[in-house]
This record gives C-alpha cells, sequence and structure tokens, in this order.
C-alpha cells in the first residue's frame, strides 16, 4: 500500500510521516502540497500499482480536498483509492461532506496518532473484505 499526504503544511508532513512510521502503516509516504498534484499522481498510476491510502487536508491551495474528492471519482482505478481527511476544521457540514464521496473511509483531526493509524487499518481490512 502507497501512503500520500496531501497537505500544504511542512510540519504536518514531518509530523504524519513520523507517526505513519511509529505506527508501522508507512515508511515511506509520497508528500504533495496540493490535491491537483495527488490527483495527478493517481492519474499516471495504475491499477496493478496497487493500494493507496490519501490522508487529505481540506484547506489548501490551487486544489481543496473536497475538489480532490470530486476529481478522483474519474480515475481507472477508483477502486484502489480511500482517502482520509485529516483536518483542524470544526465545521461539522465539513465533516458530513467528507462521507458523500465513495473514497472516504474516515475524518480525522489534525495531527495524526498512532490509535488513528490503528483505526485506519482496521477500516482498510474491512475495505478489502
Amino acid at each position: 500500500m502507497k501512503v500520500l499526504i496531501v497537505d500544504d503544511n511542512d510540519l504536518i508532513h514531518f509530523l504524519h510521516k513520523e507517526v505513519l512510521e511509529i505506527s508501522d502503516l508507512s515508511q515511506n509516504p509520497i508528500i504533495f502540497f496540493n490535491g491537483k498534484v495527488a490527483l495527478d499522481f493517481l492519474k499516471n498510476s495504475r491499477e496493478s500499482d496497487g493500494i493507496f491510502l490519501v490522508l487529505l487536508d481540506l484547506d489548501m491551495p490551487i486544489m481543496n480536498g473536497f475538489k480532490f474528492l470530486e476529481n478522483i471519482s474519474g480515475l481507472s482505478n477508483t477502486d484502489n483509492i480511500h482517502v482520509a481527511v485529516v483536518s483542524s476544521t470544526i465545521d461539522q457540514e465539513a465533516k458530513k461532506k467528507t462521507f458523500e464521496f465513495p473514497n472516504s473511509i474516515d475524518f480525522l483531526e489534525k495531527p495524526l496518532t498512532v490509535t488513528d493509524c490503528e483505526k485506519l487499518k482496521q477500516r482498510l481490512l474491512l475495505n478489502r473484505n
């Protein structure tokens, strides 16, 4: 499984990378600063490239998290893409909207924790069965 961290904040990249390594969810997450670049990466990936877990911020320049979620539905490998929104928003409507997208598997508050990673592992196992 490839893990993508999509966030425009360097500190969040560092923190999430550390937590992913400690929790053994990913030793080499791929970092993106906005949804457009991450979407382009996924467009160029093939179904045979495996499963993708995207840790997605909502508030970013160029392409925000919701635009990203809208656009992944058109990809050929969409069944292999699982998105966990990781945001600091307190907007309850944003949290609800997250689950309107079929690829969304969770909404987590920043920063990501080891417990969050364990929860994601369980969700991913359920999605595979």
